[in-house]
């Protein structure tokens, strides 16, 4: 049952973050949410399953913003290392060490998805940069909601099939 709930708040996630989001935001900052989607989902599920969940919210963010396919999924493969890392944690749970890497972790993704797409211009690097640090506070403050929603939501479903 988590693994459905991952994957509908997956592909909800990545709908929102290319089609609604940009349209709606202020200067359009808003968080990563795929990536908080994988690096949780990483965390609780395990690394294979979390290079799954990267697969396919990277294929669902190439498809719907007509960027080259792969891309988005290796850029989503450093939040499942991370994920995967994040599941060995001392802390009871793996909610603090999560929120402790988000940081460094979107401005990986950030770099990677720069690089795929290689802008001409230095000026798109250094806006690319500042929008990847402000972009990193937010999703700082996504994460807890994301894993809070996928563990909930999980907790219900095993709970309604007992």
């Amino acid at each position: 049952m988590q693994q459905i709930m991952i994957t509908i708040f997956l592909f909800g996630a990545a709908a929102l973050e290319v089609l609604v989001l940009p349209r709606v935001t202020p200067f359009g900052l808003f968080p990563d949410l795929v990536l908080g989607v994988v690096l949780v989902a990483s965390a609780l599920e395990g690394m294979r399953a979390g290079f799954l969940w990267a697969a396919m919210g990277g294929l669902a963010l190439d498809l719907l913003a007509a960027s080259p396919l792969g891309g988005h999924f290796l850029a989503l493969v450093p939040a499942v290392l991370a994920g995967t890392a994040a599941r060995q944690s001392i802390y009871r749970s793996a909610l603090l060490p999560l929120m402790g890497i988000v940081g460094g972790l979107t401005l990986a993704y950030r770099a990677i998805l720069l690089f795929v797409h290689w802008p001409a211009r230095w000026e798109a690097w250094l806006d690319a940069g500042v929008t990847a640090m402000l972009v990193g506070i937010l999703n700082l403050i996504a994460v807890p909601l994301v894993y809070g929603i996928i563990l909930l939501a999980g907790r219900l479903g095993v709970r309604r099939a007992h």
